[in-house]
């Protein structure tokens, strides 16, 4: 009996130099901090052979291609130093986000429309080693209220290896604790601020539960002769918050959504330099507003769509300063 566990389990990853060219020399400090246990599951894509035989039964399948489909989640907080890198912004960048470094201050991510990076993963499950390359994907953000602010992220990567290996040494100290979604953590969502240097600023605040983004990143396996890759066809970014408003504010609010009133959405977690977390989307058409009973409270729920600007600037801003 072998006795595996599910809980020896770990996930390394390194962006790639070449896309799709698998790196071979991983650190400790590759590896990730999961919250949950992760899932990975290797899908092929088997061709049937389809033989014309004089009696019934089944006919052999051949492999093809196959893809490895890794979903996790992190902690989504900042590295604790202003102008670092989190850990876990690697992952952005293989959603198809670009990573920009103000020395000393900040890091933003804001999505791409070419040039997509890719991640070779390592996937340990105790004694066995998979390897996949060319790694691409999507992540949903979850800053609801009174929670631990999360990223889940569900890649794709193609190639995939098995080979027998224990866990290695990891390295997870690039990880920090985060602060929960509180009042005295959070700021309040904002409508109609602005964007500047980094500094969310004005607009109006509002009560609400939290905020939650889904980046929508549409992930297909292409594949292609000397060409094979995942590829970020398209993106539809999305969310979803509840606030509470007067009554007079609810009028007011629907009689915007029916007249397509855009405004800006903004929210920032964090007290500490190093460890803030802000969103910020420019242009955002509401949606969808429903009253939902909160412990015998009336808020109203609205789907958010986050619009690229006008000329094409990125229609979200992550922040990690």
């Amino acid at each position: 009996m072998s006795d595996r566990l599910t809980r020896r389990a770990a996930v390394m990853a390194k962006v790639e130099a070449v896309y799709g060219t698998a790196e071979t020399t991983f650190a400790a400090t590759d590896a990730v901090l999961l919250v949950n246990p992760p899932s990975f599951a290797i899908e092929p894509d088997n061709v049937p052979r389809n033989l014309a035989l004089p009696w019934l039964g089944n006919s052999e399948e051949l492999p093809a291609t196959r893809r490895a489909r890794l979903k996790f989640d992190v902690e989504l907080v900042g590295s604790g130093t202003p102008g670092t890198p989190p850990a876990w912004g690697k992952f952005l960048r293989g959603c198809g986000f670009a990573e920009t470094i103000v020395a000393g201050n900040r890091v933003e991510y804001t999505p791409v429309n070419t040039g997509f990076e890719g991640l070779t993963f390592r996937f340990f499950r105790d004694g066995v080693r998979y390897v996949a390359r060319g790694g691409r994907g999507t992540v949903k953000l979850n800053l609801a209220a009174y929670a631990v602010p999360t990223a889940s992220f569900e890649f794709q990567a193609f190639d995939t290896l098995a080979v027998p290996a224990g866990v290695p040494a990891i390295d997870l100290s690039a990880f920090i604790a985060p602060e929960v979604v509180t009042d005295a953590a959070s700021g309040d969502i904002r409508l109609g601020a602005t964007l500047a240097t980094g500094t969310i600023s004005g607009g109006q605040v509002l009560a609400s539960k939290g905020l939650t983004i889904d980046i929508g990143n549409k992930v297909s396996h292409r594949k292609i002769l000397s060409g094979e890759q995942i590829r970020i066809g398209d993106r539809s970014v999305s969310g979803q918050m509840a606030v509470d408003l007067t009554a007079e504010d609810e009028i007011t609010w629907r009689s915007d959504i029916n007249a397509v009133a855009l405004t800006s959405v903004a929210f920032q977690h964090g007290t500490a330099a190093g460890k803030r977390i802000a969103l910020f989307g420019g242009r955002v058409q509401r949606t969808n507003p429903q009253a939902i009973d909160d412990d015998g409270s009336v808020l109203i729920q609205s789907d958010l769509r986050f619009l690229p600007g006008q000329t094409g600037a990125p229609e979200i801003t992550i922040i990690a300063r």
